[in-house]
């Protein structure tokens, strides 16, 4: 395959300034030739996409995605979750372990890893559970998790709130050279709360979730990691009070690392409108305040990466009611163009706004670093693993017409910036924007997984 005529956006090229526009060849999955325009002859049979006014950038890797598979298939399973990753650039995503069952003995484990092999259109990193079916006293088999592919161990959505029991699973993961994934809350603190603490919430009857229930639990869970001195990740980092407790435990050189999401960065609880349960999350939409304390450490750095935490539920649930419905929302197809619309776009300060290639770290080289896997880069010699990004197409996100198999999103309806037209796993098309194939210039061999 040959791509030709695109703007690459290395996340390792040194400085902010956009590269020259280059072709790139593709064999046998693997980069084979970068070139400026017009120096790559076209080769018999090689499939030819034109890349004109596209950005060429690595696959995308998500730490944070529910795929739902085994017993809620019926909200999303790894096939239409992987093209729903595809959709938005993705190429690798980390599944979480909070399945039905949960992913915490080697027998599901092994049976999780035959439906990814089966259905996954992209890479899949599964999680393992922490403690035995997510209840916070015994500890799985981590090791044989380890050994079988876990990439990491979280019982995400439900935190540990016994501390002996977070040290100890600390002290396993770094035994085996692991991670351990928090899901920081303190479920006492944040009660029968639907909605960030705020005078919105009062205003709509709802009970509210204090920042305090993060922070809390961070605050905690930071003074196991002094003692360990294993590494901890914490995901979806919500509110100002917890940066400023992860910002003092990196400064103190504790191997912590956190994410937040695209829906944090871009919506609050003062825009939540009615009962609409497609705004309900956890942790919740917060205040304008703390979304701009989100924005500058992103910037700083204190926030390393950015994770979509796609939550697929079905309509039937979602329409239960704010207090009834399960928290939750999908954004895979969306992340990408809305975080670099609200972190590099002309609403923020010049001063303040994260370069493209800043933004682009935030979804390939940070998340690999935290996991500890291979860093994407655009050179000669890395998998192919590439997506296509259309800066300029203006477009309506329609949930009901969108990849995943749930419409949960609290940005249907949309006007949104920016378009993944094309992604490759391997070489291999994963995912394809329709009007983009009237930029093949020729299809013959085209492998189409």
């Amino acid at each position: 395959m040959l791509i030709k005529n695109c703007q690459p956006c290395d996340p390792n090229f040194k400085g902010d300034k956009k590269a020259e526009l280059c072709d790139i060849r593709i064999d046998n999955g693997i980069i084979s030739a970068i070139e400026k325009c017009g120096k790559l002859v076209i080769k018999d049979s090689e499939t030819v996409f034109d890349g004109e006014n596209l950005w060429l950038l690595p696959g995308f890797i998500d730490l944070h995605t529910h795929l739902r598979d085994l017993g809620q298939s019926a909200k999303e399973d790894v096939a239409t979750g992987t093209l729903a990753a595809a959709s938005g650039g993705y190429t690798t995503v980390v599944a979480m372990a909070n399945t039905v069952p949960p992913i915490d003995n080697a027998a599901i484990f092994t049976k999780l890893l035959q439906i990814i092999k089966e259905k996954a259109l992209i890479e899949v990193l599964p999680i393992a559970c922490v403690t035995q079916n997510m209840a916070g006293s015994e500890l799985t088999e981590m090791a044989i998790l380890s050994q079988l592919g876990a990439v990491a161990f979280s019982d995400d959505g439900l935190p540990l709130s016994n501390l002996a029991v977070m040290r100890r699973a600390l002290e396993q993961s770094k035994a085996l050279g692991s991670l351990i994934v928090s899901h920081p809350e303190d479920k006492d603190l944040s009660g029968a709360g639907t909605m960030n603490e705020s005078v919105y919430a009062t205003a709509k009857g709802l009970a509210g979730v204090t920042t305090a229930s993060e922070a809390a639990c961070i605050a905690r869970e930071i003074e196991v990691v002094r003692v360990t001195g294993a590494a901890l990740h914490f995901a979806h980092v919500s509110a100002s009070a917890s940066i400023k407790l992860i910002e003092r435990a990196k400064a103190d050189g504790l191997p912590v690392t956190c994410d937040t999401t695209p829906h944090h960065l871009t919506l609050t609880d003062s825009e939540i409108p009615g009962y609409d349960a497609n705004f309900k999350m956890n942790p919740p939409l917060r205040s304008k305040h703390d979304q701009d304390a989100l924005v500058q450490a992103l910037k700083s750095g204190v926030i390393d990466a950015i994770a979509t935490d796609h939550a697929p539920h079905t309509m039937a649930e979602k329409e239960k009611g704010f207090n009834g419905a399960p928290c939750g929302v999908i954004g895979l197809e969306t992340a990408f163009a809305l975080c670099l619309e609200r972190l590099a776009g002309e609403s923020l300060p010049a001063t303040e706004r994260l370069s493209l290639l800043e933004v682009v770290r935030k979804f390939t080289t940070a998340p690999a670093r935290i996991l500890g896997i291979t860093e994407p880069n655009l050179k000669v010699g890395a998998a192919a693993n590439l997506s296509l990004f259309d800066p300029a197409d203006h477009w309506c996100y329609n949930a009901r017409k969108a990849t995943s198999k749930s419409e949960n999103s609290p940005f249907n309806g949309r006007m949104i910036k920016g378009r993944t037209v094309l992604t490759l796993w391997g070489g291999k098309v994963a995912y394809q924007h329709e009007p983009a194939t009237s930029r093949w210039l020729a299809i013959e061999g085209l492998a189409l997984k």
